[in-house]
């Protein structure tokens, strides 16, 4: 993101108008001049060359301003040299985070040289990072309407359009900025986030050959392909599944299989494809059509019948769908969506009579999908017993399934069976046949039990037999908060819809606000970390504290608790011990906290304050 224009560009000789004069007259385009608010005829530095496309020379600017400002020549030229004076304090403002002084700097502009799509700008900026959106979209879209041909102000609206769920006018924003400018980046990549374009790669074998086209244009490329592709009627599905999948043009994706089933009329891939097309497209009566020939010709399967259950749910047709998943289910009586359907399962069930219905269809059909959502179900209403008891019959019925066996084995744990967990879980996990799960299930369980030593051993061996980076940083993360380095906050986090920091997150010291460490508009998952002083002779305990937001930005501070760190050695000399802190913010919201010392991990508790 573009904040502030440098004002420190070399100054170069070369030919005057006017050698009389410190500035002369000249007609420029730059967008300089439109972002600060000035003509396209200005006043310019005579020691200096005239600005072209690829370098704008502030300084010339300025010291021209000034010099007709001190001539007594009307216009703004005097107010922009007096808001010069603020410029280089705005950059070292926002380079610092000191959003208040920016605000502050921001005020002195504006009261010297005022409406400038420059202050604009950077007052939507600070808002931003203080979490007042709605401020924020109208000062970036009253920027961009004094500047239109500004492109990274567009960029910026768009930005915080697509965060706060506005995709339509986010895509007009960004078709602003390259209509701006063709070679924006941003905006295009952007309008790929937003399925407002596409990304295609025109040679294969050159990674450069990236080029981003409107949706309407790769619309028309797509249409293009459907004839040639009618020769090889199984790369025709292919193409039209792979838009479908994409969701971006499905009507062309449709008519590809449309096209497939002319030249294949009875081929069950293109019409259970085609059913889907249709159902995406509302066409229901056409998308029942096409999954019930599909059913007729793979009466085996499933999932055609569940497919065919979705499209009379979207058409509203209640008997229709319960007729299909009765279907469904009479093929296969585990598959899970049917089954949560059929008995219309939700979360903080309290009622355990959906349990039991489960239960009794379980039973009458030998199936063991029904039993561990009861056992599910069972676990929210808090009951731990009735929840293994459903797990372990699911087991029975399925003993080499890895989903009866994750949910026998966090049932386990919750009931405290030990020897159950070293009966069954135990022997699957050594036997070294299923993921990574059963590993951190049975590690979890055993944590549970209160055996944290055999939990930590469980982990150990799984991080070293092949685990992929994610899990042995998870197993890490366990292991320490199994042994005191690890806490995690009792205070969340404000989060944007978007998944990022609603304001930033610092150090609170005694005499006010630290340093930042995470910083606003931050996504998450975030990491940070900050040095620490203990007080000196202070023993062996440090506390640091933290809070979201700054003093002086709209909300007060929120504080986020102090966190406790543990076995400090205190330095020969009496000095201050340093330790340093680590942080972690997860995406829903918790700091994790661990510190150390010379290497050496510390344990660590957290308060409320």
């Amino acid at each position: 993101m573009r904040l502030v224009p440098s004002v420190r560009g070399p100054l170069r000789r070369g030919l005057f108008l006017n050698t009389m004069s410190t500035y002369n007259w000249i007609e420029s385009q730059a967008w300089q001049l439109d972002f600060f608010g000035l003509p396209h005829r200005v006043p310019w530095a005579a020691d200096a060359l005239q600005p072209d496309a690829q370098q704008f020379n502030m300084e010339a600017l300025i010291r021209g301003c000034r010099a007709c400002a001190e001539e007594g020549v009307v216009g703004p030229w005097r107010g922009f040299a007096a808001a010069a004076e603020h410029f280089g304090a705005m950059t070292e403002a926002l380079e610092d985070h000191e959003y208040l002084r920016a605000t502050e700097l921001l005020a002195k502009i504006e009261a010297e040289h005022s409406g400038s799509p420059y202050v604009l700008f950077h007052q939507a900026y600070v808002n931003r990072q203080g979490g007042n959106d709605p401020e924020a979209v109208r000062l970036y879209a009253a920027a961009a309407e004094k500047a239109p041909g500004i492109p990274f102000i567009w960029d910026n609206l768009g930005t915080m359009l697509a965060e706060n769920g506005e995709r339509e006018q986010a895509v007009q924003a960004f078709i602003r900025a390259v209509q701006a400018s063709p070679d924006d980046q941003v905006a295009l990549e952007s309008l790929v986030q937003l399925k407002a374009a596409v990304k295609l790669q025109r040679d294969p074998k050159d990674p450069k050959s990236l080029v981003v086209v409107p949706v309407e244009q790769f619309k028309q490329m797509a249409q293009q392909q459907i004839e040639p592709l009618s020769k090889h009627p199984e790369q025709l599905v292919q193409f039209g599944e792979t838009l479908l999948r994409d969701s971006i043009i499905p009507d062309v994706g449709v008519q590809a299989l449309e096209k497939a089933r002319e030249l294949q009329p009875e081929d069950p891939r293109t019409l259970i494809a085609l059913g889907a097309g249709y159902r995406m497209l509302g066409k229901f009566v056409e998308s029942r059509e096409s999954i019930t020939r599909y059913t007729e010709l793979k009466p085996e399967d499933p999932f055609g019948f569940f497919n065919l259950a979705q499209t009379c749910n979207a058409a509203g047709d209640k008997d229709a769908e319960l007729a299909a998943l009765a279907k469904t289910l009479e093929i296969d009586p585990n598959i899970q969506p049917a089954l949560g359907i059929q008995f219309e399962l939700k979360g903080g069930e309290t009622d355990s009579t959906k349990e039991k219905q489960l239960a009794d269809f379980a039973e009458q059909r030998g199936a063991w999908m029904p039993l561990l959502l009861a056992s599910s179900l069972a676990r929210d209403r808090g009951d731990v017993q009735q929840a293994l008891e459903f797990a372990k019959q699911a087991h029975e019925r399925n003993p080499k399934s890895e989903e009866t066996l994750l949910q026998y084995c966090a049932m386990i744990g919750d009931a405290g069976d030990a020897g159950a967990l070293e009966v069954v879980i135990q022997p699957a996990v050594t036997g070294g046949s299923y993921t990574k799960r059963l590993d951190w299930n049975y590690a979890q369980s055993l944590h549970q039990l209160g055996k944290t030593s055999q939990a930590i051993e469980a982990l150990r061996r799984a991080q070293l037999s092949g685990a992929a980076d994610d899990f042995k940083a998870a197993a890490e993360s366990a292991i320490e908060a199994w042994t005191g380095m690890r806490v995690q906050s009792g205070v969340a986090l404000e989060i944007h819809p978007s998944g990022q920091l609603m304001r930033p997150v610092l150090l609170t010291l005694e005499d006010g606000d630290g340093g930042i460490i995470f910083q606003p508009r931050q996504p998450l998952p975030a990491h940070g970390k900050v040095p620490w002083r203990a007080k000196e002779n202070g023993g062996t305990e440090a506390r640091v504290r933290f809070q979201q937001g700054q003093t002086g930005m709209g909300s007060v501070p929120r504080p986020l608790g102090v966190f406790v760190v543990k076995g400090v050695t205190p330095s020969a000399d009496g000095t201050a011990p340093a330790i340093e802190c680590r942080l972690e913010a997860d995406p829903q919201g918790r700091i994790h906290f661990t510190a150390g010392q010379a290497g050496r991990k510390l344990p660590v508790e957290w308060a409320a304050e």
